[in-house]
């Protein structure tokens, strides 16, 4: 079982993040393309991952104000 800090520090595909936001897998790449949402690491060329740590956060300052 993972523990909390394990849950905020994994890495998220395109489709699972889509999932996450309720939006479609192209506005996901048009929301970071505009710098909405953070930059994702690539595990290769084609594979992006977002930090669930850093996309918590970054909805978390969008909402109080001090997103983009």
């Amino acid at each position: 079982m993972a523990t909390a800090t394990q849950a905020t520090h994994e890495l998220m595909t395109k489709k699972q993040l889509a999932e996450f936001l309720q939006c479609s897998q192209r506005q996901v790449e048009i929301l970071t393309g505009k710098g909405r949402l953070p930059k994702p690491i690539y595990l290769g060329e084609s594979s992006p991952r977002w930090k669930r740590d850093e996309i918590l956060a970054h909805l978390d300052a969008s909402r109080d104000g001090g997103g983009k």
